[in-house]
């Protein structure tokens, strides 16, 4: 599923899948599709929820020690030209440049695909996701979606992400020829509507 960060995967298997979706498109009537995005991803992860994850992931001993003492009291301070900020604490997130920053990002971004109601496709390159349904009636796509975006919201809050507004949104395609009414979805109680 999440091709960011893994050997041999790149933006192409995501835009072979969209192809493979959009031929597949044929057989039924309507599609919608969620483009999110997270915002400040490294910066909000909670440290606590990567450490839940390494201990759900089974690592124990000295290594999760380690990363536990790698994330705690962390601080930091701004130079502009030869001067320097105050000294600020770190209290969320992974030190941006560290060398574990892939790694446990990955480990905390992958659990979104547990909040994806079945028949809903998804797709993951690194903090950018994508869902998608197909049906010929427009009121079981909004049925089906809406409960993936309770999930997904759900999942934001648990895992401290929010999604960006402005870069979160819905594309609707339709074969229909005659008016018809537009799914209605809510993220995060904003209406969602198509672009």
């Amino acid at each position: 599923m999440q091709c960011g960060f893994c050997k041999q995967r790149s933006t192409t298997d995501h835009l072979v899948r969209l192809e493979s979706c959009q031929r597949s498109f044929c057989s039924a009537t309507t599609c919608r599709w969620g483009f999110f995005d997270l915002e400040k991803a490294y910066e909000s992860m909670w440290k606590f929820g990567i450490m839940r994850d390494l201990d759900n992931a089974g690592l124990r001993g000295r290594l999760l020690l380690f990363i536990e003492c790698f994330l705690k009291n962390r601080q930091f301070h701004v130079r502009l030209g030869s001067s320097y900020s105050d000294l600020f604490e770190q209290e969320m997130g992974v030190p941006q440049g560290s060398i574990l920053l892939v790694t446990l990002f990955g480990l905390k971004i992958n659990s979104i695909v547990k909040a994806i109601s079945p028949g809903v496709e998804c797709s993951l390159y690194v903090n950018d996701f994508l869902i998608c349904y197909r049906s010929k009636h427009i009121h079981i796509i909004e049925r089906h979606l809406q409960q993936c975006l309770n999930k997904l919201a759900d999942w934001a809050d648990t895992n401290g992400f929010k999604f960006s507004p402005s870069k979160t949104v819905c594309i609707h395609f339709c074969k229909l020829c005659k008016p018809h009414p537009e799914p209605i979805l809510l993220l995060n109680f904003t209406y969602w509507t198509a672009s």
